[in-house]
């Protein structure tokens, strides 16, 4: 048997269709297995954020824990300055009005003089 011209042309036509077919199905099947991978990578990324997420925000923590620490000390020491400036503010207060009260004291003794 002894296909004819257009019987050849028709075959043809068919394994490249046939061939199409193939080769988007293969393209569709690859797409998928890509976004596949794409979707464990993303999925392995989100949880690899939120790992550093939990680290920094424990990190920030720790930080804000240390610097309420080192501000606690600051205001201690601060009162503690404070209370040590007003003592010898007193101190100088008292002294001064004692220094006052003699100097009034000796000029009444020498005005009854």
């Amino acid at each position: 048997m002894t296909l004819t011209n257009e019987q050849k042309a028709q075959a043809a036509a068919d394994v490249s269709k046939t061939a199409a077919q193939i080769s988007a199905e293969a393209a569709k099947a690859a797409v998928k297995d890509k976004a596949a991978d794409l979707k464990d990578k993303a999925a392995d990324l989100k949880e690899q954020a939120a790992e550093k997420a939990a680290d920094l925000k424990e990190a920030a923590a720790e930080k804000a824990a240390c610097l309420k620490d080192k501000a606690g000390d600051l205001k201690d020491k601060a009162v503690e300055k404070g209370a040590s400036i007003l003592d010898k503010v007193k101190d100088f207060t008292a002294n001064t009005l004692d220094k006052g009260a003699d100097l009034a004291g000796n000029l009444a003794d020498k005005l009854r003089d």
